[in-house]
C-alpha cells in the first residue's frame, strides 16, 4: 500500500513526511486550515519510536517546523494527555498511555481517606490507597497502574500521573486554628482540607460558608492550598442551597463573551432560505408533550393509523444547524455537555434565546427540525424508517397531566380544550399500546419509579413535596423516544460513522452476588450472573407489585444495575432489552444527542466515515467526557434534592409518618417515608431498649432481651427527630413497636 502524506497547507497542500503514514490526512484537511498529523498519526509515530520523545523531536520527527504548526502540536498534545492517550513523563518525554500499561479514569474518593480508580473503559473500579488518594481529589482524573491485589481480590492501583484535576472550586466552612485558616469542604469525598494562606480569606471569619478556588493541587506531602473567593452566609439557607451546588460541582453558569455573540447573531426566526431543501411538515399535526415547567421543547410527535400498522413521525429540534463544530458556542456546548436541572432553576447547555427560542420548539411558530419517520407494525416493530431534515410548526404546547385527563381519565373539559388535536393523541395512545406490549414482550425491565417534585416560593423555601407517579401520557412519549433512539442507533451502526452511543451493560458480578444474597431474605431468587436477562427482572418487578416492600425491593433492584454510559461502540441497553441505542432526541440539553444528529446529518450527504469531522479516538473521548459530566450533573442534582427533603424535614420536626426499613446497619435503621421518599435514620438509641446484635448476611436486627427483630421491609412508624441542610441527615424516632418477634 502506498504512503500516504501528510496532511500540510491550506487548500489540501501536502508535504511528504519520511516518517509517517497519516490515515487521517484526508480528514484533518477538510478540517483545518493548516492541518498537522492526526492524533492517531502521533500515536503510530510514538509507537514506531519505541521511545518517550519532547515536544522538539516530536515535532521534528513529524516534519512540523512552522511557529503556527508547533502551537497547534502543543494544543493537541495538551489535549491527548488529558484523554489519556499519552503520558509525559518528568523530563518532558510523551509516551503512548497503552503501551506503559497505564488505566486511565476518574478517582472516586471515600470520606474515610482510601478511594477508588474507575476505569474510562468501565470494568470494576481499582483500589487506591489512603496514601495514593493524598495526591489527588474525588473528580480528578488520572492514569494508574496495576500494583497487586489485596486479600479480597480487589484489583490495587498506583496513580502514575494526574491527567486534569476537577473543578477548582469547592463550597466548605471557614477552621481557623492556632493562627492557620482552613476550609473543611462541605463535599465529605474531598477529604482534605484547603489551606488559606494569609492574606487570601476575603475578610472571611471562622464558621462562615464560602467558596474557594484551589490555585495549588495537593501533592504526596502536603494538601490542597487555595483562596477564598466569595462568602456565602453563616448558615446555610435553603435559598444558597443551589449555589452552593453548582459552585461544589464545579458547573459553569458564566458564558464566554464569543459563546453570547455568536448566540445574539442568530436569528429568532426560520429565514426563508433555511427551508430550502427540507421536507416541509408544516401542516402535519405535530404536539409537544412534556411537563407543566419545560420551558425547552425538544421533541414533537405525530402518529396516525396505515394498512400495517402506524406511522410514527417524532421531529427532533435541529440543534446541528445553528451550533456547528469548531464555534465558541459548540465549545461552550461540549464543555458544558448536559443541562443541569434544580427545583426551579437550570443550568443549561445552550444559552436560553437558542434553547428557550429558536432551537425550542415552541407552539404556533416555524422550527427547523431532524426528522424520525417510522413504520411501526402491529407486532411494535419497525421494519421501515428513515431520516431527513425538515420544517415544522407544533399545532399545540400539551402537558403530560392535561393529555392523561383527557385520555386515561376521560375528562370532559380536557377533552374540549385538546379537541383540535384529540384524533392524533388517541392514535398515539393506540400506538403507545402497541409498543407497550412489544416491550414486555422482548422483557425490559420497567422500574415504576416515581419523580420527586418540589415547589418553592419565592424565597427558596420548599412549599411543598411529593412524589409525581408517571402516567399513560409520560409513558407514550418515552416509547415513540425509545423508538426513534433505537432507529438512530441502527442508521449509524449501519453506515460505521463515528458516533455516541447509550450503553448500559448487564449488572456487574459484585452488585448482582450482594442482590441475590438480598433477595434470599424476601424468599425471592434471580437466575445466575451468567444468564441473567433483562426479562427475568421484569417477571420478579411484576411479582412483587403489590406487595407492601415492593417500593424498597424495586430501589435495590434498579441499585444493582451498571451505570449507564456513553460509548464510540454500539453494545446494546441491557435495561430496555435493546440490541442498539443512543441518544437522538433531546439535542438541546444533552451533547450526545448534538454529535448523533451531526452524524446522520453527514450520512444523509453520502460522506464516507474516513472523512468524517470526528476520527473515532476523539469520539472516544467525546464519550468519556460526556459520561464523567452526566455524573456531575447526577451528583449536583442529587445533592439539591437531598439539602431540599432535610429543609422540608425541618419544618416537621415533632411530625410523625409511616415508612418502610430500607437499610440495617449495626447502629441501626434508615426509614424510607411512604409519601415523600425522604430517608432518615432511626439510630439504635432511638430503638427499644435492649442490646442489639446484627446479622450482616442477613441484614437484620435483633433485640437480645424482647426478642424484635428488625429487617428490610418492615413497616414502621417514626417521628422526625432532627434535619440539617448542613450534613444532609434526617434523625427520626422509632414511636410505634412494630418489630416483631419472629422465628
Amino acid at each position: 500500500m502506498p504512503e500516504l502524506p501528510l496532511a500540510r497547507g491550506a487548500k489540501g497542500a501536502h508535504r511528504k513526511s519520511p516518517h509517517l503514514a497519516d490515515p487521517q490526512a484526508q480528514r484533518e484537511a477538510a478540517r483545518y486550515e493548516h492541518p498537522i498529523p492526526s492524533r492517531e498519526a502521533i500515536l503510530a509515530f510514538l509507537a514506531k519510536r519505541g521511545e518517550l520523545l519532547k515536544s522538539d523531536a516530536l515535532a521534528d520527527g513529524l516534519g512540523l517546523r512552522e511557529p503556527r504548526d508547533r502551537e497547534a502540536l502543543d494544543k493537541r498534545l495538551a489535549a491527548m494527555l488529558r484523554a489519556g492517550q499519552l503520558l509525559q513523563n518528568r523530563r518532558g518525554g510523551y509516551g503512548v498511555a497503552n503501551k506503559l500499561d497505564l488505566i486511565p479514569g476518574s478517582i472516586l474518593a471515600n470520606a474515610e481517606g482510601f478511594g477508588f480508580l474507575r476505569p474510562d473503559a468501565g470494568g470494576d473500579d481499582i483500589y487506591l490507597s489512603p496514601y495514593e488518594m493524598r495526591k489527588v481529589l474525588h473528580g480528578d482524573r488520572v492514569l494508574a497502574s496495576i500494583v497487586g491485589v489485596d486479600h479480597r481480590g480487589r484489583k490495587q492501583g498506583a496513580i502514575a500521573e494526574v491527567l486534569e484535576r476537577r473543578a477548582s472550586r469547592l463550597v466548605g466552612r471557614v477552621v481557623t486554628e492556632n493562627g492557620i485558616v482552613v476550609v473543611a469542604p462541605d463535599d465529605r469525598r474531598l477529604h482534605q482540607d484547603v489551606l488559606i494562606p494569609p492574606g487570601k480569606e476575603q475578610g472571611a471569619h471562622a464558621g462562615q460558608i464560602v467558596v474557594a478556588e484551589i490555585t495549588q493541587p495537593p501533592t504526596a506531602q502536603r494538601g490542597p492550598i487555595g483562596e477564598i473567593v466569595s462568602v456565602l452566609g453563616e448558615r446555610l439557607v435553603p435559598s444558597l442551597i443551589v449555589e452552593m451546588a453548582i459552585a461544589s460541582h464545579g458547573l459553569p453558569q458564566e458564558w464566554p463573551q464569543d459563546a453570547i455573540r455568536e448566540a445574539e447573531q442568530v436569528a429568532a426566526q426560520v429565514a426563508a432560505t433555511e427551508i430550502s431543501g427540507r421536507v416541509d411538515l408544516r401542516k402535519l399535526p405535530l404536539v409537544t408533550i412534556d411537563g407543566e415547567d419545560a420551558r425547552d421543547f425538544d421533541d414533537a410527535v405525530f402518529a396516525e393509523p396505515t394498512k400495517d400498522g402506524f406511522r410514527l413521525v417524532v421531529a427532533i429540534a435541529d440543534v446541528s444547524h445553528y451550533v456547528r463544530p469548531g464555534t465558541a458556542l459548540d465549545d461552550e456546548a461540549q464543555e458544558r455537555a448536559t443541562s443541569v436541572y434544580f427545583p426551579g432553576f437550570v443550568v443549561p447547555m445552550l444559552p436560553e434565546t437558542l434553547s428557550n427560542g429558536i432551537c425550542s420548539l415552541n407552539p404556533k411558530v416555524e422550527r427547523l427540525c431532524m426528522v424520525c419517520d417510522m413504520q411501526v407494525d402491529r407486532d411494535g416493530q419497525v421494519p421501515r424508517s428513515k431520516f431527513y431534515p425538515a420544517v415544522m410548526r407544533s399545532h399545540a404546547r400539551l402537558t403530560y397531566t392535561r393529555v392523561w385527563q383527557a385520555l386515561g381519565e376521560n375528562d370532559a373539559d380536557a377533552r374540549a380544550e385538546l379537541r383540535d388535536v384529540l384524533p392524533q393523541l388517541e392514535h398515539l395512545h393506540q400506538l403507545y399500546r402497541i409498543l407497550a406490549k412489544a416491550r414486555q414482550k422482548r422483557g425490559a425491565i420497567d422500574f415504576d419509579s416515581h419523580e420527586v417534585k418540589f415547589r418553592l416560593d419565592q424565597a427558596g423555601a420548599v412549599m411543598q413535596l411529593g412524589a409525581e407517579p408517571r402516567n399513560d401520557a409520560h409513558k407514550l412519549i418515552e416509547e415513540c423516544m425509545i423508538a426513534a433512539n433505537v432507529e438512530a442507533a441502527k442508521y449509524l451502526d449501519a453506515r460505521k460513522i463515528p458516533a455516541l452511543y447509550r450503553d448500559h451493560a448487564p449488572p456487574p458480578e459484585s452488585k448482582y452476588e450482594d442482590l441475590l444474597e438480598f433477595l434470599r431474605e424476601f424468599k425471592l431468587k434471580l437466575p445466575p450472573a451468567a444468564q441473567v436477562q433483562p426479562k427475568d427482572f421484569s417477571i420478579l418487578l411484576k411479582k412483587i407489585r403489590e406487595r407492601p416492600d415492593a417500593g424498597l425491593i424495586e430501589s435495590v433492584l434498579l441499585r444493582a444495575q451498571s451505570l449507564a454510559v456513553y460509548s464510540p461502540h454500539n453494545s446494546g441497553h441491557f435495561g430496555l432489552a435493546l440490541d442498539a441505542y443512543a441518544h437522538f432526541t433531546s439535542p438541546i440539553r444533552r451533547y450526545p444527542d448534538l454529535l448523533v444528529h451531526r452524524a446522520i446529518r453527514f450520512a444523509l450527504s453520502k460522506g464516507k466515515p474516513s472523512q468524517y469531522t470526528y476520527a473515532p479516538a476523539e469520539m472516544a473521548n467525546l464519550a468519556t467526557h460526556c459520561s464523567n459530566n452526566e455524573r456531575r450533573a447526577d451528583e449536583a442534582e442529587r445533592d439539591v434534592d437531598e439539602r431540599y427533603k432535610c429543609a422540608w424535614m425541618e419544618k416537621h420536626v415533632g411530625s410523625e409518618f409511616d415508612g418502610v426499613v430500607s437499610g440495617v446497619t449495626s447502629f441501626g435503621l434508615f426509614v424510607e417515608l411512604a409519601q415523600s421518599q425522604v430517608n432518615g435514620l432511626v439510630h439504635i438509641t432511638q430503638l427499644p431498649n435492649d442490646y442489639y446484635h446484627f446479622d450482616a448476611v442477613r441484614k437484620l436486627l435483633t433485640g437480645e432481651r424482647r426478642g424484635l427483630k428488625f429487617r428490610l421491609g418492615d413497616a414502621v412508624r417514626v417521628q422526625v427527630l432532627r434535619a440539617s441542610l448542613e450534613d444532609r441527615k434526617i434523625d427520626f424516632k422509632l414511636v410505634q413497636d412494630m418489630g416483631r418477634k419472629r422465628a
